[in-house]
């Protein structure tokens, strides 16, 4: 063994290794111990240290990296120490490790010096095989018995989220691998609390590797007050803390039918909406209008801005030239007006509230997605305006005559009387 002073004592400081011998890029620990304390500076010889200076109040660490097939000595330094008894610690002191290669000595071992054969004694490596196990994890579909996963079902997608109320008790999660190798677990009937209620999908691959989905579904209260919409019942639903609230909305409280109930409002838009729940547990926001409900709160956005969609007038109904029909604008069907004329197929009337809260009449162009307020044009009804305006001439030009006639026959009259009422006199009669 090539050590040199493992242990080097002074009269105030000694260093040491925790190591006689490393192989190169080993590493080793050197450790100073001091009656004081102090700085001092670490330095090595073939090899690298963790720090340049340390200090050390008794004892200090300092980690060592060896170079190449050698020995790497380390040299510490005091530089500002002092001992317990107040005198100053001087001087420097090493300690040494031999860095042996792993390779014994850099040769091949060999049987009286024949190769035998050519043969290495080191003997030759092996390939690991290549893992050909499945490592598809993905989901080709995820469903469930009761509401509506949110997004939309996607492998990529590992988070979902269902709003149900609380006379759903239980759920049932429906769940296949994309590969058949892969196991599932997480799936089957699941009970529900009232609100928040966690569920984690594992899929495990062939290989092992695994990939979680996970269900959020947020249970409400069961509805105890119900409104009228047509023929639908809806449940009124008071909880709002997992719903997103439509911008530009505030909370506030409305009485319906002597009950007082959860709402939000909308002084801009001079719209007051309710939470409710359908028949067929499908919840979302209603318009309160007039003292009752009037159709679902729903939006579109064209070119960036915001529209609400509205229930058009009974005199808006007839339009001249239109024909009523489903209009699909941004991936929604509203109820709208399309021009009978062929002419004017990618045009379509709808019935909106903008931003201010403002309804009117709104032309939609399909082939640029394009909104404008809708103007009747003279040209769609030219024939209907002829029709009017020979008809108002013919009945003016019937007027006039009566009138003339009157008056003629009027005057003729009055003539006739005034001549009989002179010859009566002259006659002295």
């Amino acid at each position: 063994m090539n050590l040199s002073c493992l242990n080097v004592f002074a009269a105030s400081f000694s260093v040491s290794a925790s190591k006689s011998s490393v192989t190169p890029g080993g590493k080793f620990t050197v450790t100073i111990s001091v009656g004081g304390a102090g700085q001092f500076n670490v330095s090595a010889s073939n090899g690298s240290v963790s720090t340049n200076s340390v200090f050390a109040d008794g004892s200090a660490s300092v980690t060592v990296t060896a170079g190449q097939s050698g020995k790497t000595t380390v040299t510490v330094s005091a530089v500002d120490v002092t001992a317990t008894d107040e005198s100053p610690v001087t001087g420097s002191k090493s300690v040494s490790v031999s860095i042996k290669s792993s390779s014994n000595g850099g040769g091949s071992s060999s049987n009286g010096g024949s190769s035998n054969g050519g043969n290495s004694s080191g003997g030759s490596s092996e390939t690991p095989k290549e893992d050909t196990r499945s490592k598809e994890n993905n989901l080709s579909s995820l469903s469930i018995s009761s509401g509506t996963l949110s997004p939309v079902f996607s492998a990529d997608k590992t988070t979902y989220k269902v709003d149900l109320t609380s006379d759903i008790k239980k759920i049932t999660i429906n769940a296949k691998a994309k590969d058949s190798k892969a196991s599932v677990s997480g799936t089957g009937e699941h009970e529900l609390k009232v609100g928040e209620n966690n569920f984690v999908i594992t899929v495990k691959a062939e290989n092992g590797s695994k990939k979680t989905y996970t269900i959020s579904v947020y249970v409400t209260e069961k509805p105890s007050v119900f409104l009228k919409m047509g023929d639908q019942n809806l449940g009124v639903l008071n909880d709002y803390s997992k719903v997103d609230v439509p911008k530009g909305f505030e909370k506030t409280k409305i009485t319906i039918d002597g009950n007082e109930i959860s709402a939000l409002k909308n002084d801009t838009l001079g719209l007051t909406v309710v939470y409710l729940q359908n028949e067929t547990q499908g919840t979302g926001f209603y318009i309160y209008e007039n003292n009752k409900i009037v159709r679902k709160f729903e939006t579109i956005t064209v070119n960036g801005k915001l529209y609400i969609l509205m229930d058009a007038p009974q005199d808006l109904k007839g339009l001249q030239g239109l024909k009523s029909g489903n209009i699909k604008i941004s991936e929604v069907e509203i109820p709208g007006w399309t021009f009978k004329d062929k002419d004017l197929k990618d045009y379509s009337v709808v019935y909106l509230m903008n931003e201010l809260g403002e309804k009117s009449l709104y032309t939609y162009e399909a082939t640029e997605q394009t909104l404008q307020k809708f103007k009747a044009s003279e040209s769609a009804d030219n024939s209907v305006l002829t029709y009017i305006f020979i008809g108002t001439t013919v009945v003016f030009a019937a007027g006039t005559g009566v009138l003339a006639y009157l008056y003629f026959s009027f005057k003729k009259k009055s003539i006739s009387a005034i001549k009989d009422y002179y010859d009566k006199k002259n006659q002295g009669e």
